[in-house]
């Protein structure tokens, strides 16, 4: 998009009436509050109005889990919201070290050099776990995948691979805060066969090789499995090592390391179960009530909070002259001891009768999603996201120029709607989905019952 036609889009965004400069000033409420704060009493004329939204929760099952260099490994059962056995799959990739030189070749000067296979292993590095503290179990096995992934395929978290030979396997109790590094030696058979394979297809070339010639693999969580971890891809620690030695009985004492990194494509399976729990009859993307009007964002088992903007109809019904000069969303939680509370949250639009437009389909960001007004001046991808209070019982989220979009559209057309800046289509939006901007994550957040509160700073215009 050329400077020009940025121009002209923001001046679409910033037509006369949605926006007043005007004196701005911090109130006292508490230092808890957060957000900008206007001095109702002042000569700007500024009024104010909190909407209590209503709010409900829906399960959202085809979520992708394939955008960050992490998987899950392991089960957790949750009164609240059921039971999740997460399987992550993941390729690997030739890094650094001496490859072995083909066995009997007449290409090798020196096969007194040639190197015989001590021991394959590979290490995880957690990055957190469920539950947060204490010890707990963890149980899982290593599997080739029957079929590599596919490097441009998009993977959800509904989809399970098929997993063949098990080929090593961890089981211990662990102490969450201190044992965050997991160490598998894989079985031998499959050692061998490694190495002899890649002995026959490497040589003495170094190439890149991994997952394009061998299969990619999958970490399976056991039946005694108590906790849920994170597992850091991207991590120093995270690889796999081929521990080789010389054949020269002359060579003694003298051990060579051949890394692999898990690069390429990667993502997590979330099996979930919801008998028995808090949730138990909640439908794909329906709305589900708790009794004590509580709603959750938890990834991993696929709940998430929709609200609705319809206490917004009547009033720009009622008032058709007003500048709308701050908008901002606060979101009462409640604190947990085992899980991280989850901050950093997107707002996606959901149609009406049209299902969330939401994040593995999206194409244009400003077409389904609630920008930061940075996002909208720049017409750059900027997604408001949260930040919490001081006291980390709210999280607040700015985007003004978004409900001042919803109220332009507004008196054109009586029903609430968003233009999109960038292609100028309107689409209608029924409520806000809040998903996770994080694929793969082990937090959650409870939000109170009625604590969803959208604030309005506005000027009446004579």
């Amino acid at each position: 998009m050329n400077l020009l036609a940025k121009k002209r889009l923001v001046k679409n965004i910033l037509k006369p009436g949605l926006i007043i400069l005007i004196p701005v000033f911090f109130g006292c409420e508490t230092q808890n509050d957060i957000g900008i704060k206007y001095d109702l009493g002042s000569d700007a004329n500024v009024k104010f109005i909190e909407f209590t939204l209503p709010a409900s929760n829906i399960y959202i099952d085809s979520l992708r889990t394939d955008g960050e260099n992490r998987i899950l490994v392991g089960s957790q059962n949750d009164p609240l919201t059921g039971s999740v056995a997460a399987e992550g799959y993941f390729g690997f990739s030739y890094e650094s070290g001496p490859m072995p030189r083909p066995k009997a070749s007449t290409e090798v000067p020196n096969p007194q050099d040639t190197l015989k296979m001590d021991s394959l292993l590979v290490f995880f590095e957690t990055e957190s776990t469920i539950p947060l503290r204490g010890n707990t179990f963890q149980e899982f096995g290593l599997y080739e995948l029957q079929d590599s992934l596919e490097n441009s395929a998009i993977y959800l978290a509904s989809l399970e691979q098929v997993k063949g030979t098990q080929i090593g396997s961890f089981s211990k109790s662990i102490n969450v805060a201190t044992d965050t590094l997991y160490r598998l030696k894989l079985d031998q058979m499959y050692a061998e066969s490694f190495f002899d394979y890649l002995s026959e297809i490497a040589g003495d070339t170094n190439r890149s090789i991994g997952s394009t010639v061998f299969k990619s693999l999958a970490v399976v969580p056991g039946s005694s499995s108590e906790s849920i971890a994170s597992l850091s891809l991207s991590s120093d620690t995270t690889k796999m090592f081929l521990y080789t030695s010389p054949v020269d009985p002359d060579a003694k004492d003298t051990t060579y390391i051949t890394s692999f990194r898990f690069t390429g494509k990667h993502y997590t399976y979330l099996d979930r179960n919801r008998s028995g729990s808090s949730f138990d009859g909640i439908e794909e993307k329906q709305n589900f009530d708790l009794p004590d009007g509580e709603t959750i964002i938890d990834p991993i088992t696929g709940i998430s909070t929709a609200f609705s903007l319809n206490q917004l109809d009547d009033f720009f019904n009622e008032n058709r002259s007003i500048l709308i000069n701050n908008a901002s969303v606060t979101f009462e939680i409640e604190s947990e001891n085992n899980r991280d509370t989850l901050i950093s949250v997107l707002n996606f639009f959901r149609k009406p009768d049209e299902g969330i437009f939401g994040p593995a389909k999206a194409s244009n960001p400003f077409g389904n999603i609630v920008m930061a007004d940075e996002g909208y001046f720049s017409l750059q991808s900027s997604p408001a996201r949260g930040s919490l209070n001081s006291d980390k019982s709210k999280i607040l989220m700015t985007s003004t120029l978004f409900y001042q979009s919803l109220y332009r559209q507004y008196l054109e057309g009586d029903s609430l709607a968003f233009r999109n800046p960038s292609s100028n289509s309107i689409v209608d939006i029924d409520d806000l989905v809040m998903v996770s901007d994080v694929d793969v994550t082990l937090q959650r957040t409870i939000i109170k019952p009625e604590g969803i509160k959208l604030r309005l700073y506005y000027t009446e215009v004579e």
